[in-house]
């Protein structure tokens, strides 16, 4: 990645990124919290210490202990410690008691009591009642020893060992919170590598960055009809849903419509210096909203008082016929296909939006980019152009085949539609290099399906 192409994030959209897929924190959570709470209660065993407490006191011998004294005995308890982890007193708890000598000298351990001439033994063990006879038997083995080794008799026992009730190991309290706070950054960590790999457009500024056009419309988000594939079963409820994306059309108060005036005005004012009649609809991609885009910016245009004709040159997968709820028997492919020297154009009109005009695609032919490459194709923009004022042409995406490029190269301009989280960047870039190729007049990017949350757009009013 170039450095250009790092996308750069400010704190009130990180805690927008967070806030939006919060659930990925608390699933991380959830789980590792969960998982540390089965795995210490089920799969650990829980690991319990006997400690016993001894003595150095005087020989039977002394009347006094002097301050010498004193120090010898600080450093018998060394001695002794040393003695204990010792290879011979581990193998005599082995004979005993079959813990391994390894076992033993790890989890045995001997310390002192600050200031004072009281020393303990501990051993941790999984067997509660283990630890304790092992320790009390290392409290005799430490006189005997005494004796024998150092010959000592000033040893006493003060605690002797009882089976200990509570592990001290695992902490179960300590390793959930410890395997919660790993989810909480697990979760988080998660959210931005997802964003990292997300290499798509979410605002305006990053489509002006990367591809160097101007935004001219940013479409929020809305409500509309759902797209799929065509069904003979439901073919009404179908198109039932087409028609719940005019939205200008349905709903012309709304946040949206306003955002489609807002394109219809920026599109006049970038045809400012040079006339700008025949513009081409594509996007790189399938589902970018390119047709809605299409269908919504004629109808505002229509209702400025232009004379709009929109026509359907996705001659592959025409969908304009189903967004204005007409016919489509007959359309584009007919006009070029027509044995007469002169186009003569039949439109299609909806009799409650006036001054639009509408050429759906007709009949789906072998051969799509060499019909728009045609002269007859050519011909007809000509005509269009001196009898409308603005002519909208839906294309197929100009990243997956060349019919948008095609007509791109013989119109006044083209409108790049890319969905925001939705277009990848890299192929938006194929695209605009795809239309470049043909020298297309750049009107405008139009971004669809904006989060006006995350991006803070307009739009957040309503007309009463």
């Amino acid at each position: 990645m170039e450095k250009d192409d790092i996308l750069e994030i400010d704190l009130r959209e990180i805690v927008y990124i967070l806030l939006k897929k919060w659930y990925l924190i608390v699933l991380c959570f959830v789980l590792s919290a969960g998982t540390a709470f089965v795995v210490t209660q089920f799969y650990i065993k829980p690991v319990y210490k006997a400690e016993t407490t001894l003595f150095l006191g005087k020989e039977k011998d002394q009347v006094s202990l002097s301050f010498s004294d004193i120090q010898v005995n600080n450093q018998l308890v060394v001695d002794y410690r040393e003695i204990l982890q010792s290879r011979r007193v581990a193998e005599i708890i082995n004979q005993k008691f079959g813990v391994g000598i390894q076992e033993f000298q790890k989890n045995v351990n001997v310390k002192t009591v600050k200031d004072s001439r009281l020393f303990s033994i501990s051993y941790e063990d999984t067997d509660p009642k283990r630890a304790a006879d092992i320790v009390n038997e290392l409290a005799t083995v430490i006189q005997k020893m005494a004796d024998e080794i150092i010959q000592v008799k000033n040893i006493k026992v003060i605690d002797t060992a009882k089976i200990p009730e509570n592990p001290i190991k695992p902490n179960k309290k300590m390793n959930i919170c410890v395997a919660g706070l790993f989810g909480l950054v697990l979760g988080i960590g998660l959210i931005f590598l997802l964003e990292l790999i997300d290499h798509t457009f979410k605002k305006p500024e990053e489509v002006e960055k990367m591809l160097g056009i101007n935004v001219i419309g940013t479409i929020p988000a809305f409500d509309g009809g759902k797209r799929g594939k065509k069904k003979a079963k439901d073919e009404k409820e179908l198109q039932e849903q087409y028609l719940k994306n005019l939205i200008v059309h349905n709903n012309p108060k709304s946040a949206t419509a306003e955002a489609f005036r807002e394109l219809r005005t920026n599109l006049y004012y970038s045809s400012v210096d040079s006339e700008v009649k025949t513009i081409v609809v594509t996007s790189p991609t399938l589902g970018d909203g390119k047709t809605v885009t299409a269908v919504n910016l004629a109808i505002t245009l229509a209702r400025s008082g232009k004379k709009v004709l929109v026509i359907d040159a996705d001659l592959r997968k025409p969908k304009v016929h189903h967004y204005f709820g007409v016919k489509n028997k007959e359309g584009l492919t007919n006009l070029l296909t027509d044995s007469k020297e002169e186009v003569k154009i039949k439109t299609t009109e909806r009799s409650d939006i006036s001054n639009l005009y509408i050429i759906t695609s007709g009949p789906i032919p072998p051969n799509p980019a060499e019909m728009l490459n045609s002269n007859r194709m050519k011909s007809l923009l000509e005509k269009v152009r001196e009898e409308y004022d603005i002519v909208i042409i839906d294309t197929p995406p100009v990243g997956q085949v060349t019919d948008a490029a095609i007509l791109a190269g013989i119109t006044d301009g083209v409108i790049l539609v890319l969905a925001s989280g939705q277009t990848r960047i890299e192929m938006a870039k194929r695209a605009f290099k795809s239309l470049e190729s043909v020298k297309a007049r750049f009107i405008g990017a139009v971004l669809t399906k904006l989060d006006t949350e995350r991006t803070g757009y307009y739009y957040s009013y309503k007309y009463e």
